[in-house]
């Protein structure tokens, strides 16, 4: 690997070591640690365009690249997902308690019955391109094709824990990394053909509303 990827995955594993200890090390609501982890992704990717000058913000988010038929194809396994999502919580809802999730995000997040549509919409589309720009586009299309194919989706599950950790078991925990994991590695595939994160994204979105309608049924 050249300079560029060695600074690119240990800066990205930094940031995300930064973020875990800011999950569980500070008592602050969602809204400030939305806010830094903004920060955070922007300052990791702003320091290697300063560092290297040949990456540019836009490639990973041009449009020119998908066709009306790639869009039906990114269309359909959006809705895959969400259907995929269901499925996994109705197999999965007797070991899962949804009080100690709930109570998690009202005491320690800050999350109300109120602000609870506010924050799912800013994780639904907001959070969600955050994430598919960082690890997908700006992470996996910066590195070297077998080096991106195990590094970032490594790290995007295991960035994922720390949020987590709180809810489940060990067991439901390692199973949410191993899905999260191929999740990564799946998103990889579908935005490789045109160099994009808009299939993943559309991917991410579709999963994440699901996750939010299943999130009502605690506050509501």
């Amino acid at each position: 690997m050249e300079k560029k990827h060695y600074f690119l995955v240990s800066s990205t594993l930094f940031t995300c070591i930064l973020l875990a200890f800011i999950e569980h090390g500070f008592e602050m609501n969602y809204l400030i640690k939305s806010g830094l982890k903004i920060l955070l992704f922007f300052l990791t990717v702003g320091s290697f365009v300063w560092l290297f000058k040949n990456y540019r913000f836009k490639n990973p988010v041009r449009m020119e690249k998908i066709s009306v038929r790639e869009w039906k194809r990114i269309v359909i396994l959006g809705f895959s997902s969400a259907g995929i999502v269901l499925l996994a919580y109705l197999l999965f809802s007797p070991f899962i308690d949804l009080h100690t999730i709930k109570n998690d995000l009202t005491e320690r997040l800050g999350i109300t019955t109120t602000t609870y549509i506010i924050v799912g919409i800013y994780i639904t589309f907001a959070n969600s391109f955050l994430e598919e720009y960082f690890f997908r586009g700006f992470i996996f299309f910066n590195l070297p094709k077998k080096v991106g194919y195990i590094y970032s989706p490594l790290l995007f599950a295991s960035y994922h824990i720390p949020m987590i950790m709180l809810w489940f078991s060990p067991l439901i925990i390692a199973l949410c990394f191993v899905g999260l994991w191929t999740i990564g590695f799946i998103f990889h595939k579908v935005n490789e053909r045109n160099q994009t994160i808009w299939a993943s994204w559309m991917i991410h979105i579709c999963a994440d509303i699901m996750i939010i309608l299943i999130g009502l049924t605690m506050f509501f």
